[in-house]
């Protein structure tokens, strides 16, 4: 039996992109019987992901860690110490023949280990992250590449970015695609969509990831409110997701929209809502800065609905021929590509007929063999 145990922080509710991911490929791996897991977070080691977190779990690592790194000087350094001593504790009882972690690290040992790295924003726009994150990821990815037996990547772009700042490195890299979820494809729920929102809602531009700089969230706003009056009337803007950081560059121009009700904010959406989320849209925008893969507009897609992306980092190569483009710095370009799916049904019944066929290359239980299939090779050595 192949052993692994996994770094699955990111796992704990309410889940990230990276928590989607890890889950998504864990969970698979779960039906396999020739694999046994064991998840370990904060001082937690467990062989099976938990569907409700134990308060015992909660109160005892999070709270430990939570306290450390609020309370102390180098509280977080205390925390990675920490973390890094109860893991060879569990190691010891519980010997493992690969470690995988999936959020761009993963505790030091003798065990061969797989690391991914999804992006690498941090390094190319630093102004877009906490500077507390910044310089953990500084001083964490150099590490990182030391330890890995392989680095796992999103997307032939990130591979390219990789190779960029940590040269020497090519030999152990390997490209593995995320999936999307089969129900974002799904038909119905649409009458839970409307109890979940309170209303019955118009064709609506939708925008859904984390509400922060990186996700070029200001410009989206700017664009938006310089689309003429009649669209903005018949067309609110829909923002899905959490809060991030400095909301402040963006608050006073998202507040006046929501007042005059042109924008609504939805906070996080529930999966089982999602896939009538995006049918009911008229088109997902997207306008991110930097996107190692970027799994919203591929659900999107597959899901039927049109998408306004990026021109840049690994948009293109993710969505090809299956999107419309905009320049994610002008601002003018964002609004012609909302104004073109606003006013041209051809053109957004060819994006979501392209969409759903470029959705369909990506695929989960894809992805979660070859990466079980990079584990097996790791164990061997």
């Amino acid at each position: 039996m192949l052993k692994i145990a996994i770094e699955s922080n990111s796992m704990r509710p309410p889940r990230s992109g990276i928590g989607r991911y890890t889950w998504e490929i864990t969970h698979r791996w779960e039906q396999d019987q020739g694999v046994g897991l064991f998840y370990f977070y904060g001082t937690a080691w467990v062989t099976r992901w938990p569907d409700i977190m134990p308060p015992a779990i909660r109160s005892s690592s999070q709270g430990v860690m939570r306290w450390l790194k609020e309370h102390t000087p180098k509280g977080r350094e205390l925390r990675h110490l920490l973390d890094n001593a109860v893991f060879h504790m569990h190691l010891r009882k519980n010997p493992v023949d690969v470690v995988f972690g999936p959020n761009y690290g993963a505790p030091k040992s003798r065990v061969p280990t797989v690391i991914a790295f999804h992006d690498l924003s941090h390094i190319r726009y630093p102004d877009t992250h906490p500077p507390a994150r910044v310089a953990y990821l500084n001083r964490q990815l150099p590490e990182s590449v030391r330890q890995a037996a392989i680095i796992l990547t999103d997307s032939e772009f990130s591979r390219e970015e990789i190779v960029d700042f940590f040269p020497g490195v090519e030999r152990r890299i390997r490209v593995v695609y995320p999936g999307i979820n089969p129900s974002v494809a799904s038909a119905g729920a649409e009458a839970d969509l409307v109890q979940w929102l309170g209303t019955d809602p118009p064709p609506y531009f939708l925008f859904l990831a984390t509400l922060e700089p990186r996700k070029n969230i200001g410009r989206l706003l700017a664009a938006y409110a310089a689309l003429p009056d009649r669209l903005r009337k018949e067309h609110p803007l829909y923002l899905a997701g959490s809060f991030g950081w400095r909301e402040a560059e963006f608050s006073d121009v998202l507040k006046r929209l929501v007042e005059i009700g042109e924008a609504r904010i939805l906070g996080f959406v529930p999966d089982p809502i999602l896939p009538a989320l995006f049918r009911r849209a008229l088109a997902l925008i997207y306008p991110s800065l930097y996107e190692g893969f970027g799994l919203p507009p591929v659900e999107a897609m597959a899901a039927g609905c049109s998408v306004l992306v990026s021109n840049v980092t690994a948009m293109p190569e993710v969505c090809g021929d299956a999107a419309l483009y905009c320049d994610p710095v002008d601002v003018s370009s964002i609004r012609d590509g909302m104004l073109r799916l606003a006013e041209d049904t051809d053109l957004r019944n060819r994006l979501s007929q392209a969409g759903r066929a470029r959705a369909s290359l990506y695929s989960w239980d894809r992805t979660g063999a070859e990466i079980l299939a990079l584990m097996r090779e790791v164990a061997k050595g």
